[in-house]
């Protein structure tokens, strides 16, 4: 298949999918590009309540809340923040959104349930970031690589006590390419890819998690160098199960340890390119932020933060697998949206903030050379 055909191919199909059922969305172009108002997208998606205040829009209905503001890039569903392709417009009448981030983050994550190709998860393949003579950022009280496999390790517990069948790309501090970690997810059908790190950057704090960037579209990673490659990936083929993984986990870690909330993003990280299952890449705080990087330096945190992962996990699985008894066709679908009991995301009032407790850094995890 020719580059070309790639990165059209899936235009077309957003495209085709949109103009199908013209009789429930407008399409606008603005700076060449399909846009939808959040009026049409209310209307679609059966939210009851919907309010416009000085650019800010909000839908609401029993169990799901929508908040975007115009002249950014910041939606907001169930209070997770996730950071749009294309920026949020505004008109005389109402905002716009993107048809790209309707087709790409609100639906999937609102209706995960009717995520094409999805299958029950068999296996879980975690990721540690690093290892070896890798790494990765460091602090005063530990490195990154070692972290990072504390986590997967506490993940793999929680997963297997579950009954998933895990692997992992490392089990111990050893060297493993980029290119062999994404090769070895390869070899499991029916399984989904956990790439677990932390970040480094001053002092900034907070949760960040990534997703593949849908064929055409920049990434929106600070830290990444090729922000402009947009072209198609063998990823893309799981544009929609990605998005939906990425913010059941990053949903649920937020909830539970109550950190800062920095989004869930679309990236090009090698290890999210050419994966052919579903996958994400989640950053679990800062190590060089004093308070943060101190807490990540606890055993209590990263054990935490562990199961936090596999409880996410869970949850996409329990979503993307939901079946109601109903026909699929978007008229009956709109008139019973959703067909699960919850979409995607946790609410945030589900869990009370994790208690403070004062861990002292754990020195059983070295830095190392």
């Amino acid at each position: 298949m020719s580059l070309l055909r790639r990165v059209t191919l899936p235009l077309l199909l957003l495209l085709f999918a949109l103009t199908a059922i013209s009789q429930d969305w407008s399409i606008i172009r603005q700076n060449g590009r399909d846009y939808v108002t959040f009026t049409n997208v209310a209307h679609f998606y059966q939210f009851p309540e919907y309010t416009r205040v000085s650019h800010t829009v909000s839908l609401r209905k029993e169990r799901t809340g929508i908040r975007a503001q115009a002249g950014t890039s910041d939606l907001y569903i169930n209070g997770v923040r996730f950071f749009t392709d294309f920026p949020i417009l505004s008109s005389t009448t109402d905002d716009l959104i993107s048809a790209m981030d309707v087709s790409k983050i609100i639906e999937p994550i609102i209706r995960p349930n009717r995520v094409k190709n999805a299958h029950k998860i068999e296996t879980i393949i975690l990721d540690p970031g690093h290892g070896g003579i890798d790494s990765g950022a460091t602090n005063r009280w530990g490195a990154e690589k070692s972290f990072s496999l504390d986590v997967a390790q506490a993940a793999r517990l929680e997963l297997m006590h579950a009954g998933y069948k895990v692997e992992m790309t490392r089990a111990t501090d050893k060297s493993v390419g980029l290119e062999d970690r994404v090769s070895f997810a390869n070899k499991f059908p029916n399984s989904i890819f956990v790439s677990i790190h932390f970040n480094m950057g001053g002092s900034a704090e907070g949760l960040e998690s990534y997703a593949l960037a849908p064929s055409g579209v920049a990434s929106n990673a600070a830290n990444e160098v090729s922000v402009a490659d947009t072209r198609w990936c063998a990823g893309n083929g799981q544009d929609e199960q990605n998005i939906a993984l990425a913010a059941a986990v990053h949903a649920t870690v937020l909830s539970r340890l109550n950190m800062f909330d920095r989004g869930v993003k679309h990236s090009r990280f090698h290890v999210l390119r050419n994966v052919h299952v579903p996958a994400v890449l989640i950053e679990c705080g800062f190590l060089s932020n004093v308070s943060e990087g101190q807490r990540i330096a606890t055993s209590f945190f990263r054990q935490q933060v562990g199961a936090s992962i596999a409880q996410g996990i869970q949850n996409y699985d329990a979503a993307i697998n939901f079946r109601a008894r109903a026909p699929q066709t978007f008229a009956v679908a709109k008139a019973s949206v959703p067909l699960h009991s919850r979409s995607i995301t946790e609410p945030l009032g589900d869990y009370a903030p994790a208690v403070n407790r004062r861990d002292t850094p754990s020195i059983s995890i070295s830095g190392g050379e």
